[in-house]
C-alpha cells in the first residue's frame, strides 16, 4: 500500500497545471494564452466540478482530478503532467481518481467521461477498466474542432467492487 496526497486545487498548483505542455497529438490538450482566464475561472468559479491536484512523492504536481455531478451520473476528467505520459502510470491513475471521487463524495452512481477521439492510449484504459461509449459530440474546444467520446462505467461494472491498494493523504 502506498500514499498519495491529494489536496483541493490552489492557484499556484493551477498556474503549473495551466503551463503543462504536451507533444503532438497530445498538444491538443495544452491550454493556450487566450483560455487561461476561462480556465481559472471554471476551476475557482463552477459551484457544480471539484478540482483536485495530485502530488508524487516528491510533493510536485503530478495530476489533476476533476468531478462534476450531473442530473444521472458524477463526470470526471484527469490528467497526468506531460513528462509522465506513456510510461505505464495511466491505469492506476485513473482506478485512483475513481476510487477516491467514489469515497470522498460518497457516491455510488454511473461514472461518465470524455476523451477526445484521436486519444486511443487514454480510451484503451478506459475500456480495460469497463468503460464502454455510449455517445459522441462534436465540438470546439479552444478554436480547435475536436470530436468527444463520452463512456460510462455503470454502477454495476465489477471494477467498482475492487478498492485500490492505496491511502489517501486528503486535506481540504
Amino acid at each position: 500500500m502506498y500514499k498519495r496526497k491529494i489536496l483541493e486545487m490552489d492557484e499556484l498548483q493551477v498556474y503549473t497545471y495551466i503551463n503543462w505542455k504536451y507533444e503532438y497529438p497530445y498538444d491538443f490538450y495544452n491550454i493556450p494564452e487566450e483560455g487561461i482566464k476561462e480556465t481559472i475561472d471554471e476551476i475557482f468559479e463552477d459551484n457544480n466540478s471539484f478540482y483536485f491536484s495530485v502530488f508524487d512523492s516528491n510533493d510536485k504536481l503530478f495530476g489533476i482530478y476533476e468531478y462534476t455531478f450531473r442530473a444521472n451520473f458524477m463526470e470526471i476528467g484527469l490528467g497526468i503532467r506531460p513528462e509522465d505520459t506513456g510510461k505505464g502510470l495511466g491505469l492506476d491513475f485513473i482506478k485512483e481518481c475513481i476510487h477516491f471521487g467514489r469515497t470522498t463524495f460518497l457516491y455510488r452512481g454511473d461514472i461518465c467521461l470524455r476523451v477526445a477521439d484521436f486519444n486511443k492510449r487514454a480510451i484503451k484504459l478506459y475500456k480495460k477498466i469497463g468503460f464502454i461509449e455510449f455517445s459522441r459530440e462534436a465540438n470546439i474546444s479552444f478554436g480547435k474542432p475536436v470530436v468527444f467520446i463520452c463512456m460510462r462505467l455503470l454502477n454495476s461494472a465489477s471494477y467498482l467492487n475492487d478498492s485500490p491498494e492505496i491511502e489517501y493523504e486528503h486535506f481540504n
